[in-house]
């Protein structure tokens, strides 16, 4: 079992229905990123933290993923930081809206396959364009991990030596023309099936009482929003 499809296993909210997923964190995600103050970002990111928790995740999985956006986030953290100072709460702000958002997207993929996922999107009615690029965006990633596969293992069966740094052009262009032509080859039996543009979703399972309550979460990541226009009112 490889690392990806061990965390989606090991995820306890790997059976909540897809639509409440994408509905309850993405809601969270928005809900996170229109926070303003140093408070209510900490006790969505807290929140956050407590929802992926409570998921079941690997702490090795989740650090992973914080660490690839702390490039960015800390080099926009720092330019506030610099240009605010002394008032260093934007840096702050930034800063936990950038883990938030990671946290929560990150479970999303993290309990949901991307086949189901996007099965959901469609049920969710999202645009046909996004739902079809996003499908065929992983599974033509798919096909360019299987052509490698196979010109790696055509080399070694010939006696290849190890690829240096002049071989990579050379095989990559090869595998540009191979994954070009097994694409037609696929888009043409897709239309041969009678594919016109929009992929069928199905119409997935009723939601029980714990998808919905998934679904709420993204209305307590909110919460923190209320408070904070509550204050804002009562200064005016």
């Amino acid at each position: 079992m490889n690392a990806p499809i061990a965390v989606v296993a090991g995820c306890r909210w790997t059976g909540v229905e897809s639509r409440a997923k994408i509905v309850g964190l993405m809601g969270a995600a928005v809900a996170v990123a229109a926070g303003q103050g140093v408070v209510v970002v900490g006790v969505q990111l807290a929140l956050a933290g407590a929802w992926v928790a409570a998921g079941g995740l690997p702490l090795r999985w989740v650090l992973l993923r914080c660490a690839l956006v702390t490039p960015f986030a800390a080099m926009m953290a720092a330019l506030l930081a610099f240009e605010r100072a002394p008032d260093y709460a934007p840096a702050l702000v930034v800063l936990g809206k950038a883990y938030g958002s990671v946290l929560l997207l990150g479970m999303l993929a993290a309990a949901t396959p991307v086949p189901e996922l996007v099965a959901g999107l469609e049920r969710l009615r999202a645009p046909a364009v996004l739902v079809a690029t996003a499908s065929f965006t992983y599974r033509y990633g798919q096909l360019l991990e299987e052509e490698w596969g196979r010109m790696d293992r055509a080399r070694v069966s010939r006696g290849g030596r190890g690829a240096g740094w002049g071989d990579w052009g050379p095989r990559l262009g090869v595998l540009l023309v191979r994954s070009w032509d097994r694409s037609e080859r696929v888009a043409s039996a897709m239309i041969a099936r009678g594919f016109a543009g929009r992929l069928p979703g199905g119409e997935g399972r009723r939601w029980g009482l714990g998808d919905y309550c998934f679904a709420a979460g993204g209305l307590v990541m909110a919460m923190p929003l209320g408070w904070e226009v509550w204050l804002v009112a009562g200064r005016g």
